[in-house]
């Protein structure tokens, strides 16, 4: 897998104007070291981030409680992880760009008829930072994400921004065996609104060869993109009543451990496709916060990078996507699970899974299994067959939950559907165990409870990314 080299994320300075919320800077620091964990997967022990960061452990720890609180990280032992409702913050930035959601459906169309990787970048300072990819597994693949930056002048989207090019050629400027191509796309107003590029590497094609490959219809995906973007409108004026954390995440901020970084996040939720851009009064209408709570909060992001504002209006830069973006867009339904499978694990005490359809069989792609003297073995990977399980019975047959004996003599196992954005199954959610333990409807209850958490995160997760299923 390729290396991405990201641009770095930028550090507190040392002199933030007077009226900067001290709390909310270090809990964006914080959010910041956990997207940046050399794992890629948004975890960082607790002793870390007080190393890394600078911080006394007790002010992490209150930190990270705040953080918990909203749903934004999980707290496992000594270890910090971000967790799934974090990507509120990025959606709204993705959603407040608009790029993504207008665009994001032609570079997929793009990806397909090319068959290579295809990316949407936008600038972000001196460099670019990407909203949108759409990857083609391979034996060597490129690792971007959503989130991920790059330097300007080391990349094809750069290229196209700094120097202002109808097209741009990166030959193995990021990195040896990579190459791309990348256009602009220009707004009704003809300013460039994003760069799209086709990615890929020289296995496949030379740099040259592939300018010459994807040009046609490159230039036929950015004329259709353009289109779209001229036809776009979006609503205007503010929806009724609070659209922040306090409405998104269903936590109390009144009674987060650091209020004013808890109060201090739901401003970048305020923004959205339909709000691009807000004034301070609006901020607070939206928020629920007073006004010199909401205009501190605003200072503060303003210093770090993360909005801009002309006028009195206000607009979420892409540095947004620097809070735990890029490890949660990478991320898979069994990992987005793991959490709520041990928590009904335990709270069932027997042997929990997700399985997906494998032809006439099923396939389990995560289970957790309590230490007992009986206990079900079925592993990741395992293929049953679909007639003999509960999982498969419901995956074949459909319908809200199904119990089935086996796949052994003397197993008995229930299962419910886990459902993405549009509604659709996308896995089956069981609890297998001897038949002499347990009771078919409180199972099913406790499965339906797990299953509407997983598909809650998996549907924040998913709004502008694609989650694999396994």
């Amino acid at each position: 897998m390729l290396e991405v080299p990201t641009v770095p994320s930028p550090s507190v300075t040392p002199q933030p104007p007077a009226e900067a919320v001290a709390p909310l800077m270090r809990g964006l620091d914080v959010l910041r070291r956990l997207t940046d964990a050399e794992s890629g997967d948004g975890t960082l022990a607790l002793a870390d981030l007080a190393r890394t960061t600078g911080l006394a452990r007790s002010t992490v720890d209150r930190i990270c409680a705040t953080l918990a609180h909203l749903g934004f990280v999980r707290l496992d032992g000594r270890d910090a992880s971000l967790a799934p409702p974090l990507m509120t913050v990025a959606n709204a930035c993705l959603d407040a760009l608009r790029v993504p959601g207008v665009l994001g459906p032609l570079a997929d169309e793009l990806a397909d008829e090319l068959d290579e990787s295809v990316s949407l970048a936008v600038p972000d300072g001196d460099g670019i930072r990407f909203v949108h990819q759409v990857l083609r597994r391979r034996a060597l693949s490129i690792s971007f994400r959503v989130g991920d930056a790059l330097p300007g002048g080391g990349c094809a989207p750069g290229l196209v921004f700094r120097d202002d090019l109808p097209l741009a050629v990166d030959d193995q400027l990021v990195e040896r065996g990579l190459v791309a191509v990348a256009v602009p796309v220009r707004g009704p107003s003809g300013d460039v609104v994003c760069a799209v590029s086709v990615v890929s590497h020289t296995s496949r094609h030379a740099a040259g060869e592939l300018a010459g490959a994807v040009r046609g219809a490159l230039e036929k995906s950015v004329r259709s993109m353009e289109s779209a973007l001229a036809a776009t409108s979006y609503a205007s004026g503010l929806r009724p009543g609070p659209r922040g954390l306090s409405s998104k995440s269903g936590a109390d901020i009144g009674l987060a451990p650091i209020v004013s970084l808890a109060r201090g996040l739901t401003v970048l939720t305020a923004f959205d496709g339909a709000h691009p851009t807000l004034t301070l009064t609006e901020i607070a209408e939206a928020t629920g916060l007073a006004r010199a709570t909401a205009r501190r909060a605003l200072i503060t992001y303003e210093h770090l990078g993360y909005v801009t504002h002309e006028d009195r209006a206000f607009r979420l830069t892409p540095r947004v996507l620097t809070l735990g973006c890029a490890p949660l867009s990478r991320t898979t339904l069994p990992r987005i699970a793991a959490p709520h499978l041990a928590a009904l694990s335990k709270r069932l005490g027997e042997s929990v899974g997700l399985s997906v359809p494998d032809g006439d069989r099923v396939r389990c792609t995560a289970r957790v299994t309590p230490r007992r003297v009986m206990s079900v073995d079925i592993g990741v990977g395992s293929r049953l067959p679909a007639k003999d399980t509960a999982a498969g019975r419901l995956l074949q047959g459909g319908g809200e939950s199904a119990v089935a004996d086996g796949p052994e003599a003397g197993l008995r196992s229930v299962a419910v559907p886990v459902r993405d954005r549009a509604g659709r199954v996308v896995s089956a959610l069981d609890v297998t165990a001897h038949q002499g333990r347990g009771d078919d409807d409180a199972w099913t209850e406790a499965l339906r409870d797990t299953a509407a958490l997983i598909a809650a995160d998996l549907h924040v997760t998913s709004r502008f990314v694609s989650v694999p299923v396994h």
